[in-house]
């Protein structure tokens, strides 16, 4: 089988649905990592021949990606602001959103040594880019998942920043004071967890419900911020749709005031930062 054989395979195996927009540009893509060579070789080389052991992997990830199957989860690993990330279905696959909050968060004007509290810290995704992004961050990590921690610490090593990782519930078991406080908490209303993509149901679903309003989690750890932040510092949430005015309502209750609310591309108030009044 040649290159744009394979492809054409994968564009017709492969349906067209909301995770899936375009079946020949994701059938590509799914090869060069199956053969372990960039999409523009396979454009170059289309008469190349297929080694046998990549187009069993690669008929293999056709059919598991048509059933649904992230594409991160078949190959292991996930992009993130221009850095590889260990991914499984032990945590929630980073997503672009996720990215605004890290921008976000590097924009603030911390300390050179700023302490940092990742909340929910998942592949660890949030916290290695702070710490590779600023060396001199202190940065500690939280999550309730063992298996999710293993993986963060897996991503902290292979990208050789150091975290301490800690098991825990939100941020309870934390001391202050922090410079910062950034989290990505579930935030999926239950009732609106069958309307996901599939490739959604993948995700652990710890990782998603956010109970009745979507904000269980994020209502604990924004009542708890006076806490846990310096006088000077700051939290940076993910939020869903339509719940960036019931947040920040949440944060004046606990004496926060709402420093920048940001949009994604799609126009949501994705990302709320708060400081302390």
């Amino acid at each position: 089988m040649t290159t744009q054989d394979a492809i054409a395979v994968g564009e017709r195996a492969l349906p067209q649905r909301r995770g899936i927009p375009e079946p020949r540009r994701e059938a590509r893509w799914l090869l060069a990592r199956a053969w372990g060579v960039t999409e523009t070789e396979l454009l170059v080389h289309p008469e190349r021949e297929i080694p046998a052991a990549v187009e069993a992997r690669y008929r293999e990830w056709l059919e598991r990606r048509a059933a649904g199957e992230p594409a991160e989860h078949l190959t292991g690993s996930c992009r993130f602001l221009g850095r590889d990330f260990a991914v499984s279905p032990a945590v929630l696959v980073p997503r672009p959103e996720t990215e605004l909050l890290v921008e976000v968060a590097l924009e603030l004007p911390l300390p050179p040594t700023a302490r940092v509290l990742d909340v929910g810290t998942g592949s660890g995704c949030i916290a290695v880019t702070l710490a590779a992004e600023r060396p001199g961050w202190r940065i500690a990590a939280v999550d309730a998942s063992p298996a999710a921690l293993e993986i963060a610490r897996t991503n902290a090593s292979s990208h050789r920043v150091e975290i301490a990782f800690h098991e825990g519930d939100l941020a309870t078991g934390f001391e202050p004071p922090w410079d910062l406080v950034v989290a990505n908490l579930p935030y999926i209303p239950t009732a609106a967890l069958e309307d996901l993509p599939i490739e959604v149901g993948f995700d652990p679903t710890d990782a998603l419900d956010g109970g009745a309003d979507g904000l269980d989690l994020v209502r604990r750890l924004v009542a708890d911020l006076p806490r846990l932040l310096r006088s000077c510092g700051g939290a940076v949430l993910e939020l869903g749709e339509g719940q960036a005015d019931r947040v920040a309502e949440i944060a004046a209750a606990a004496g926060l005031g709402v420093a920048r609310r940001v949009r994604d591309a799609g126009g949501c108030e994705r990302v709320i930062a708060l400081q302390p009044r």
